[in-house]
């Protein structure tokens, strides 16, 4: 018999949300924005909206929620649902109890977990590392989380602050994070990254094809018109994307060293570049991890794309029941 929960993933730009089977069908979805430059009250009233949305759609189509699962950034107390540290891209929610702010809302049994750890969960179960035992999963948008499965458990850490990838440092003198850090590749290949690069570089030369197509306006500038731009050869889009691959070939390869894991699947905004640009990255992982490591490697784009964080919620509310 199926059973039906509700997932719910909590991004630096946006609120992905669904509700989900337990077998992996989504039922009906949607997307708001976070709103994370406003105060924490308003994001945690956008993800009870959210979840508000789903119960009133769940009610008129006769369908019972088990659950509810939390999927945010930073380093999470899957215990007692709080988020205790790491969210340089939403700082106002550092501390925050979310499982028991929605608790006063919502009579469902909620669960709270690092977004980045609940997409690993939903592409190892549902996506495109179902069948490895061993998997790093990368999310790249606005920052760049990920989750690890290792023997087929995903790996949370001691104190639930493993995985945290894209505050590794790959520069010791390198752009002092928001995180605190310095050198994080964060800070070099995220998609807020990519986006500050070009504007630095267009800054200096207004001929370029990237500010015509913007007419000036760089804060329309996206990762999609940098990408569109390199599919067609364009020298800047060429130039921040091959450095973007650098950057993050050369994290995933010392993770690889590391862990030794036989995939490595890449998602969130950026992987929508298609599968030349994670072929690239693949290139450059080759050439900086162990050759015994790397041999058999395959780094492959995230299947379930942009749902993969919902569907992950979905099914840590499932898991958890």
């Amino acid at each position: 018999m199926k059973n039906y929960y509700i997932g719910i993933d909590l991004g630096g730009t946006n609120i992905k949300y669904g509700i989900v089977s337990s077998e992996g069908e989504i039922v009906t979805k949607g997307i708001i924005p976070s709103r994370a430059n406003l105060k924490k009250d308003v994001i945690l009233s956008n993800i009870k909206k959210a979840i508000s949305s789903l119960l009133y759609y769940s009610r008129k189509n006769k369908i019972k929620i088990k659950g509810i699962g939390i999927g945010c950034p930073g380093i999470v107390n899957v215990e007692k649902g709080v988020i205790m540290d790491m969210v340089p891209n939403i700082p106002q929610l550092k501390n925050v109890k979310i499982k028991a702010e929605l608790k006063k809302d919502f009579h469902c049994p909620i669960y709270v977990d690092n977004d980045a750890n609940l997409m690993a969960l939903a592409e190892h179960k549902f996506g495109a590392a179902k069948g490895y035992k061993n998997c790093l999963c990368l999310t790249i948008g606005t920052g760049i989380g990920s989750g690890i499965i290792i023997d087929g458990k995903l790996f949370r850490g001691s104190f639930f602050a493993g995985a945290e990838f894209g505050h590794t440092s790959i520069f010791y003198d390198g752009i002092k994070c928001r995180c605190g850090n310095i050198g994080c590749v964060e800070m070099y290949a995220s998609a807020r990254a990519m986006v500050k690069k070009a504007k630095k570089l267009l800054d200096k030369d207004k001929n370029l094809l990237l500010y015509k197509m913007v007419n000036g306006n760089l804060n329309k500038i996206s990762t999609k018109r940098i990408f569109d731009l390199w599919k067609k050869g364009d020298r800047l889009c060429t130039k921040i994307v091959n450095e973007t691959c650098v950057y993050l070939g050369t994290a995933i390869g010392s993770a690889v060293n590391l862990l030794n894991p036989e995939v490595v699947v890449i998602g969130g905004g950026v992987a929508e570049a298609g599968m030349k640009f994670i072929k690239k990255i693949e290139k450059e992982v080759t050439k900086r991890a162990n050759p015994v490591a790397s041999k058999n490697l395959n780094v492959v784009k995230a299947k379930l794309e942009n749902d993969a964080g919902f569907i992950g919620a979905a099914l840590l509310a499932q898991l958890s029941s």
